[in-house]
């Protein structure tokens, strides 16, 4: 019988980002298989996380176990005691540093880079605590190659002992197609690129940008998703000014935004991983990238690259796609083949096979 089970689940907490639906996407599908043991062979299994958490999915082998606060006193001092007699499992970068018998996801070393977007405090804080989680792991997982080098690179986690476990896309599979915004904004199929906006440099928005304000780009109209155009002015920079602001858009909504679209660009200076593309592909919708960080290990061959700094490139890549029917469905087959690499089941399947040898493990 493998040791008890505890999800580190202090994320509930907060709003829905990348790294919480990374999270929450492996915290199901392990919930998943552990249903699908006899229950008298199932190791005890605990989400703890705040009794105030409302996104929390239901779980059928998990048991929820509520804390009225789950801040950072909690997870280093609370969380470690109370799950002391067994594994912790760690999946949003944090975890206590006094729980040796745990496994920690560090996704990426952003937080090592001045443009991250970071307030200087948390930056710090991130330095110096994030190293001391890789080295006090029984296990450090990441989310691709990339990052493992990352990790090894900068001492936070050897190499020989991090684990790379890929994110998932297919949960865009599970929405429905609701095509209500992309009419509400009056954008025809094909006629527009989506660009997830961030106010963070490494997001590296201003080169779109600069491909859009050149004139370049013909009659494509780019539609930002996420932050609204006085957000990104407050941070320097200039969306071109017929540029089209979507919000935030349900799940069902994005991929109607998607699946309508000429083109999704990406065009960051690093990620740990790069999930937009993924999901993009899933919808029908044509990469456009840059070739840095885990970007080409995620996107492979489907996706058309332009250079990070280099507007014109991104300019010429939206044109092909808008002039080249055959290069578009090209690209859309090639995504489609791509993206279906990356699953959640799978990724959860690789963290049981995590947990279960630390599990097993003599203490």
């Amino acid at each position: 019988m493998l040791q008890p089970i505890y999800f580190n689940g202090k994320f509930y907490g907060g709003a829905l980002n990348g790294v919480h639906r990374v999270a929450d996407r492996l915290i199901r599908e392990c919930d998943r298989m552990l249903a699908l043991v006899p229950r008298e062979e199932r190791p005890p299994a605990y989400l703890m996380t705040s009794a105030s958490a409302t996104w929390v999915p239901p779980l059928e082998a998990i048991e929820r176990r509520d804390y009225a606060r789950t801040d950072q006193l909690w997870e280093q001092v609370v969380l470690p005691l109370a799950a002391r007699d067994g594994v912790l499992v760690n999946l949003a970068n944090l975890a206590p540093v006094a729980h040796r018998n745990k496994i920690t996801m560090i996704h990426d070393v952003q937080f090592l880079f001045t443009d991250c977007g970071y307030p200087a405090r948390q930056r710090l804080g991130y330095r110096w605590l994030t190293p001391l989680l890789g080295r006090s792991s029984k296990a450090t997982l990441t989310v691709s190659e990339f990052s493992r080098r990352m990790l090894d690179q900068h001492a936070i986690s050897f190499a020989d002992r991090t684990r790379v476990i890929a994110n998932g896309a297919d949960h865009i599979l599970d929405a429905g197609e609701d095509h209500g915004l992309r009419e509400r904004l009056g954008l025809e199929p094909g006629s527009y690129a989506v660009l997830f906006g961030s106010v963070k440099a490494y997001k590296n928005n201003a080169t779109p940008f600069a491909a859009f304000a050149s004139g370049e780009t013909g009659p494509t109209r780019l539609v930002v998703v996420g932050p609204g155009r006085e957000d990104l002015l407050a941070a320097g920079l200039t969306p071109p000014q017929d540029a089209v602001f979507a919000g935030r858009p349900s799940d069902a909504e994005l991929k109607g935004l998607l699946s309508a679209a000429l083109a999704i660009l990406f065009p960051s200076r690093t990620e740990g991983f790069g999930l937009p593309p993924l999901e993009a592909m899933l919808c029908g919708c044509p990469v456009i990238a840059s070739p840095a960080g885990a970007i080409p290990e995620a996107c492979g061959d489907a996706a058309l690259y332009a250079g990070t700094e280099r507007p014109g490139e991104w300019s010429e890549a939206i044109n092909r796609l808008r002039t080249d029917p055959d290069l578009r469905a090209a690209k859309i087959a090639q995504g489609k083949r791509q993206a279906a690499r990356f699953t959640w089941s799978e990724a959860g399947t690789r963290l049981m096979d995590v947990i279960r040898q630390v599990g097993q493990e003599k203490r």
